[in-house]
């Protein structure tokens, strides 16, 4: 009768482990073969005081962090760019990371054409990332300028809609780079509407002491991997108190986008590539 129990019990625990290690297998195959290249358009409206009459439902995609030639690839971009140019929007800009390191310059040059493919009638902004400074600036900015994109290197443009402006300022990356808030918005009259492209998303920390309405970002990954009620298992530099999402403090914004790309592990769970498809209000 013992033995009948303990057999029983043997066989119960031998179960037990093989659903728990096919669980397992299950969510290592997701994290590294689904989820990746999931794309998930997410869709917000931010209101914001100070933003011009005209320029009210602006529509702005926002893309973050290819790590090209880390597991995503010219056919990644390629789908990408469909979504884009499905979303028909006003402005498109990049938040940087366009390469994951100097082995990734192939896989640049094959997404040229499909990064090309993406417009806007407001145009097309970049700024560099912390990866973007493991090859040389020179090559990434002009791959960037073949892509259709207009780099923004402390530097602003005044972005203009009937009647109305707007001013869109880029930062240097702030890890690698020489970010210069005060070179970026220099010109910028204090009563405009502005937005900043920064690559590090906890520059928020910085920007917000700055006459800036609206900062986006990326860098984060979103952590790549989040538990439900936990968040991000790891954070990057500059990227752990405003990892994704949008945040307020006293009506100044940032909008941290989770990036399209891996580093480092190619993994993700729970952290799906995001598109962002952001109407200004």
């Amino acid at each position: 009768m013992e033995e009948e129990k303990v057999k029983k019990s043997l066989i119960a625990g031998s179960i037990g482990l093989g659903a728990l290690a096919g669980a397992a297998g299950a969510a290592a195959f997701y994290s590294a073969f689904i989820e990746p290249y999931w794309f998930d358009v997410k869709k917000i409206d931010i209101k914001l005081p100070r933003l011009p009459e005209a320029f009210e439902k602006f529509h702005i995609v926002h893309i973050s962090d290819f790590h090209l030639g880390f597991h995503f690839k010219a056919r990644h971009i390629a789908k990408m760019a469909d979504k884009i140019q499905g979303l028909n929007p006003d402005m498109i800009v990049f938040t940087g990371d366009l390469v994951n390191s100097h082995r990734s310059l192939k896989t640049v040059v094959k997404s040229l054409p499909y990064l090309n493919k993406i417009k806007a009638p407001f145009g097309k902004f970049a700024i560099l990332g912390n990866h973007d400074y493991l090859e040389s600036i020179d090559t990434i900015s002009e791959l960037l300028r073949k892509s259709g994109f207009e780099l923004l290197m402390n530097e602003n443009r005044m972005i203009k809609k009937e009647n109305d402006e707007l001013y869109l300022a880029g930062l240097d990356d702030y890890l690698r780079g020489e970010a210069d808030i005060e070179k970026a918005l220099n010109g910028i009259p204090l009563d405009r509407f502005t937005l900043l492209l920064a690559h590090e998303p906890d520059y928020f920390k910085v920007s917000s002491k700055f006459p800036v309405d609206l900062q986006l970002s990326g860098h984060s990954h979103g952590g790549q991997v989040r538990m439900p009620l936990f968040g991000p298992i790891i954070t990057s530099k500059m990227g752990r108190k405003y990892h994704s999402g949008l945040y307020e403090t006293e009506n100044k914004f940032l909008y941290t986008n989770r990036g399209m790309g891996t580093t480092h592990l190619p993994f993700r769970f729970f952290c799906r590539p995001e598109i962002t498809s952001i109407t200004l209000k």
